[in-house]
């Protein structure tokens, strides 16, 4: 080698964070770094492979791609070695020193507040390169990029700083060198290591070789299989090569809900093997989070970067499609409106769902369960134009207002009652406040159901959809509620012919003059029973909810007043009425004005000012 000078470099402020993280909080499952770092290496090679199909001369002389894992108990060190695509010194430093995927931050905080067992979820946020601190002091990487002439060695023990320097080195591809820490010792084993490998790795589509370097006995040796699964027949895998596939492919640690294999002949011919998870990854409403599909064509790997061949609703389902009716030398720009894959998305959109549906009649428990995990992301189908959207609302599943089960659009039709022609919701994402919500008391009187939209989503979709079958749905906090003719008890002539008293009409009129620069109206409830009052949207104004919600993304709402509803049989507004000229108009009706919003849960701007008046209104 010639003399070199190396250059120091400071890690990303977030990066001295992870790694800290990582090197002094989690230690159990730790063999998973070198599930990790066989997956980057294996990512390498498949990237090389890729270019190789339009840069003929990109491989030269070494044509075999493989990854090579050295041991050595003597020295104590471990090396995992890839002739892939490589790094030159700028993707050095940008992609051991940087973060640049979004969510890592929400990664550690996940990780301080979950389990220690969740450490398997590192490789979900690319920062699994990072896992070689949980067992090494120092690490160095000597890395050739394909295309460079230079190449470079990358040290660090994972603290603040790192170096780089230019080294003499002809080999393509990447060299990673763990120095071991004293109580990592057990990952020196040869047969420890062959383990983790078998465990994790058997099915990466390149020979995984591994050599003990202290015993020259031992000579080296493929320990994976590298057949790809998805090729073969059904009959000839075991159910613990398909999870192990499932953990490889989607750094998820639980078990496969179900196993989607098969293969689709036809106009388009292609082969697919899908998962549907059990729990729910910590990333799933990471805005930046992309599907878990490889694209292979027969049986090259092509990318997993193509949004195109999974809706992004179905984003949690991980798997590989490999198709023969692909152009072999196809670009990722060239994947984009493509027929064959356009054809290809809706054969495997059709797929998932149909086996979410078939898992609703053979185990509906199960199907709850993945509902309340995957159910939020499902809806957002509905919120974009497409072909599935009846297949989605027959899966949708809501808690309601009858009972504590969770309720289908079928079943809710089912328990309409007579003369019901709504399909009567609620939007709201705080779950608490829709029980006790006073926009319920009617509809729990006359037994009418309401269902509970609390996913954010929601109110996304409804705007898209409008009804289910012949029923319009209709948000109960929003314009006019009138129940007067559902049901079997129905209100009488008499009932619907009383007059309201004459101090009620005085206080509407009262509170409607005082209160015309924060309301569009006030009216005499017919859906009140025990609350005194209540603040709804207008039937041409966005609802409650949906304004809620884009307030708190900071979004522009129009300005919109709300309709204030009055009990007239409540004992407060009754007693406000007939004493309306020995209370002070301003205060009293600001005062009815706020128990509203309370009763709405919204944050008073003056809660002092509220309780002095109350105080001086009623406690005299």
């Amino acid at each position: 080698m010639t003399e070199k000078t190396a250059k120091n470099h400071s890690f990303q402020a977030e990066v001295s964070k992870l790694l800290d993280l990582v090197a002094n909080s989690l230690y159990s499952e730790r063999e998973i770094f070198l599930r990790e770092l066989i997956s980057n290496s294996a990512d390498a090679c498949e990237k090389l492979r890729y270019q190789s199909l339009s840069k003929k001369n990109i491989l030269g002389d070494d044509v075999d791609l493989k990854i090579n894992v050295r041991v050595s108990k003597k020295k104590k060190y471990i090396e995992i070695q890839d002739n892939g695509i490589g790094m030159t010194e700028q993707e050095l430093i940008d992609n051991l020193g940087t973060i640049a995927r979004s969510g890592t931050s929400k990664f550690m905080e996940a990780m301080k507040n979950k389990k220690e067992t969740d450490v398997s979820a590192i490789g979900q946020f690319g920062v699994g390169f990072y896992s070689s601190y949980m067992v090494a002091d120092n690490v160095e990487v000597i890395s050739k990029g394909a295309e460079a002439e230079d190449s470079y060695l990358w040290k660090s023990n994972g603290k603040e700083n790192y170096s780089i320097e230019k080294i003499d080195n002809k080999k393509r591809g990447t060299t990673i060198k763990l120095l071991i820490k004293k109580d990592a010792d057990e990952f020196l084993d040869s047969f420890r290591l062959r383990s983790i490998i078998t465990k994790y790795s058997n099915y990466i589509p390149f020979s995984i070789i591994l050599d003990d370097l202290d015993n020259s006995k031992e000579k080296e040796e493929k320990i994976n299989e590298g057949d790809p699964l998805w090729l073969k027949e059904k009959k000839d895998i075991k159910e613990e090569d398909y999870k192990q596939f499932y953990n490889n492919i989607s750094f998820n640690f639980d078990e496969p809900l179900k196993t989607i294999h098969y293969n689709a002949e036809g106009v388009i011919n292609y082969k697919a093997l899908l998962y549907l998870p059990t729990n729910q990854p910590m990333d799933l409403f990471n805005s930046e989070r992309k599907n878990k599909i490889k694209l292979y064509v027969q049986k090259v790997f092509i990318t997993d970067e193509c949004d195109e061949i999974m809706p992004n609703w179905l984003r949690f389902v991980p798997g590989v499609v490999d198709s023969q009716d692909i152009s072999l030398n196809i670009s990722r720009e060239m994947l984009q409106n493509n027929p064959v894959i356009e054809k290809i998305k809706k054969g495997i959109t059709n797929k998932v769902l149909n086996e979410i549906s078939a898992l609703v009649k053979k185990d509906n428990n199960k199907f709850l369960d993945f509902w309340k995990n995957f159910g939020a992301v499902i809806k957002e189908g509905l919120y974009e134009f497409n072909d599935h959207h009846e297949k989605i609302l027959t899966l949708l599943r809501f808690e309601n207002s009858m009972n504590k089960e969770f309720m289908s659009l079928d079943k809710y039709v089912e328990r309409m009652v007579k003369d019901q022609k709504e399909i009567y919701y609620f939007a709201n994402t705080d779950k608490d406040h829709i029980q006790n919500s006073p926009q319920l008391e009617a509809f729990t009187d006359k037994k009418v159901p309401v269902l509970f939209m609390t996913d954010a989503v929601d109110e996304f979709w409804l705007q898209n959809i409008g009804k289910y079958k012949d029923y319009d749905f209709k948000s109960i906090s929003k314009g006019k509620v009138d129940l007067s003719k559902v049901g079997e008890n129905k209100e009488s002539k008499k009932d619907n012919d009383k007059k309201i008293n004459n101090n009620i009409n005085n206080l509407a009129a009262l509170l409607k003059e005082e209160l015309k620069d924060s309301i569009s109206d006030v009216i005499i409830s017919n859906r009140l029973t025990k609350s005194p009052v209540l603040l709804v949207a207008e039937e041409s104004g966005m609802d409650i909810n949906m304004e809620k919600l884009m307030k708190m993304h900071n979004q522009k709402t129009p300005d919109s007043k709300k309709i204030l509803e009055i009990n007239a049989e409540h004992p407060m507004i009754v007693k406000i009425s007939e004493n309306l000229s020995s209370f002070d108009h301003k205060k009293v009706s600001q005062v009815i004005l706020d128990q509203a919003n309370i009763l709405d849960g919204n944050v008073l701007s003056n809660p002092t000012g509220y309780m002095e008046s109350l105080t001086e209104l009623f406690i005299k």
